[in-house]
């Protein structure tokens, strides 16, 4: 089974695509971040990730997509416009007949790391661990990416379509 695992964000958007069997440890087959200009208009971005994301969709064909829950306690125009990009990614998956999973935050972080309140760099360290990476992923979206691609893994019923 195919999953991809997004940190959605516009300035950022990290994805992690993950092959995996039941009962296997699963397979790191790429990772990522979709990058956009502070300089264009947020619809523009908006639509730059869209297209990016289809592209991910059509190449990767996954079974599973996992996009992590908003989480934000202090800047909530940013938490707004993560929320559109969120939008714009489940109505693709949607319309591609793909399964959504969402986690939250502290979920992705106990399951990949055993401590729901890891910092960036435990993060990071755990995915340069589990992935066997020569080092660590330069950016925090790619790494957040890796590890809700890994919730996914753990937890998906490989029996449901849906």
């Amino acid at each position: 089974m195919k999953i991809l695992g997004i940190d959605p964000g516009f300035g950022l958007c990290g994805f992690a695509v993950l092959q995996t069997r039941k009962s296997e440890i699963p397979h790191l087959k790429t990772f990522g971040v979709i990058r956009t200009s502070a300089k264009k208009e947020f619809a523009d971005r908006l639509s730059e990730i869209a297209d990016d994301f289809q592209g991910l969709l059509d190449l990767h064909k996954p079974e599973v997509v996992s996009i992590e829950d908003l989480f934000f306690v202090q800047n909530v125009t940013t938490g707004m416009d993560v929320a559109h990009v969120r939008g714009v990614l489940i109505f693709l998956c949607q319309k591609a007949g793909v399964r959504i999973r969402q986690p939250k935050p502290v979920e992705v972080k106990h399951c990949f790391t055993g401590n729901g309140k890891a910092t960036k760099s435990e993060m990071k360290k755990m995915a340069q661990i589990l992935f066997q990476l020569e080092q660590s992923p330069r950016v925090d979206d790619a790494a957040d990416a890796l590890a809700v691609a890994y919730w996914a893994a753990q937890s998906v019923d490989f029996s449901s379509k849906k």
